[in-house]
C-alpha cells in the first residue's frame, strides 16, 4: 500500500505541472487585467506602466510563471491585487475553504443519508410501486438545477415562512454552532440532492448486482438471515462503486458550491473566485484553482486506497509488482 501510494504522489507531479501551465496561461490570455480594474476610467498610459512594472506583468509571461511557481513551491500562492489589495492569497483560501468545505461535507451527508437508504429500499422492491417512486424522485432530482432548487427554498423559507436563517447569510460555527447549522442547511439542500438522485441510482444499480451474486445466492441456500447477508455482504460491496461516484463528484460539489455561495451569500472560496474573475484578480484566480486540482487528486487517492478496506480482494501493492 505504501508503494502504491507513493507511486500516485508521483504521478500527481506532472498532472499538477501541466495544470499548473493551463491555470496561468488561460488566466493571462483572458482579455482585460487587474491595472484597468484598479484605475476605472483613469486609462493614465504612464500610471498603467507603473503599476504593470509593480505586479510585475510587464515580464514576459514564461518569467512571470517561474516567477509564480517558484513562490508556489515555497507556499507563497502571492498577494491579491484587486478582491483584497494587500492580502496573502493563502490567508484568504484558507478563510474561505472553511466555509466551502463545510457546505461540502455537509452536501455529502445530506446525499447520503438520502441515497443510501433510498438506493437499498429502491433494489428490495424492485419493479414495485416503492421503486418506480424513488425512481422518479431520482430523476426529478437530477432534472432540478442547484441554483433553481436554492432560489425555491429560499423563497419557501426565507420569503413566504419569513425565517431569519431562510435568505442566506453566514454565521461562524465558533460564534454559534446552531446558527451555522442552520444557515448552512438550505444551501446544502440545494447542492446535495442532485448529487443524491445520482449517488440513489448507483446505489440501487450496485445492490442489484451484488444480490445476484453467486455467493449470496449461497448465503441464502444455507439458511444465513436475510438481514445479516445484507448487512455484512449486500451494502458492503455495493458501496464500493458509490464511493467511486462520491470521490469523482468533488469537482462538482465544489463547481457547484460557487453557484450556491452566490444565491446564499456565502463566503466561501465560490464567491471568492467569482469575484476574482470580475477584477480580474490573476494572483487569487490561479490560488483557488490550483488548490482546487489538489484537493481533487487527494480525494481520488484516498477513494483508491479506501477500496482495500471495503474489499480485500484488492490489493494494490502485489498487482502491480
Amino acid at each position: 500500500m505504501g508503494i502504491y501510494i507513493l507511486k500516485r504522489l508521483l504521478l500527481a507531479i506532472p498532472t499538477l505541472f501541466l495544470a499548473s501551465v493551463l491555470i496561468f496561461s488561460l488566466v493571462h490570455i483572458a482579455p482585460g487585467g487587474p491595472v484597468r480594474v484598479l484605475l476605472g476610467p483613469m486609462q493614465d498610459p504612464a500610471l498603467v506602466e507603473n503599476l504593470r512594472e509593480q505586479f510585475g506583468l510587464d515580464k514576459p509571461i514564461h518569467q512571470q510563471y517561474l516567477s509564480w511557481i517558484g513562490n508556489v513551491l515555497k507556499g507563497d500562492l502571492g498577494i491579491s491585487v484587486t478582491v483584497h489589495r494587500g492580502a496573502r492569497v493563502g490567508s484568504l483560501l484558507l478563510q474561505r475553504y472553511k466555509v466551502t468545505l463545510e457546505l461540502a461535507i455537509l452536501s455529502v451527508i445530506v446525499a447520503l443519508i438520502i441515497a443510501i437508504p433510498g438506493g437499498i429500499i429502491s433494489a428490495l422492491r424492485q419493479n414495485k410501486p416503492l421503486d418506480h417512486l424513488a425512481r422518479i424522485g431520482a430523476l426529478i432530482g437530477v432534472s432540478i438545477p442547484n441554483f433553481f432548487l436554492g432560489m425555491l427554498l429560499i423563497i419557501v423559507f426565507g420569503v413566504i415562512w419569513l425565517r431569519p436563517w431562510g435568505s442566506g447569510g453566514y454565521v461562524p460555527f465558533t460564534v454559534s454552532p446552531a446558527g451555522n447549522l442552520l444557515r448552512m442547511i438550505l444551501p446544502a439542500i440545494a447542492l446535495g440532492t442532485a448529487f443524491s438522485a445520482i449517488v440513489m441510482r448507483m446505489m440501487r444499480s450496485a445492490t442489484l448486482d451484488v444480490m445476484n451474486q453467486d455467493y449470496v445466492r449461497t448465503a441464502k441456500a444455507m439458511g444465513v438471515k436475510f438481514g445479516s447477508i445484507l448487512r455484512k455482504d449486500v451494502i458492503k460491496n455495493a458501496l464500493i462503486p458509490v464511493i467511486t461516484v462520491v470521490g469523482n463528484s468533488a469537482g462538482y460539489l465544489l463547481g457547484g458550491s460557487i453557484v450556491t455561495e452566490t444565491i446564499f451569500r456565502l463566503p466561501g472560496v465560490g464567491r471568492l473566485v467569482i469575484t476574482g474573475v470580475f477584477r480580474r484578480d490573476f494572483p487569487v484566480i490561479q490560488g483557488v484553482v490550483l488548490t482546487i486540482v489538489i484537493i481533487r487528486i487527494l480525494i481520488n487517492l484516498g477513494v483508491d486506497i479506501s477500496y482495500a478496506f471495503l474489499d480485500p480482494r484488492i490489493r494494490y501493492g502485489s498487482s502491480e509488482r
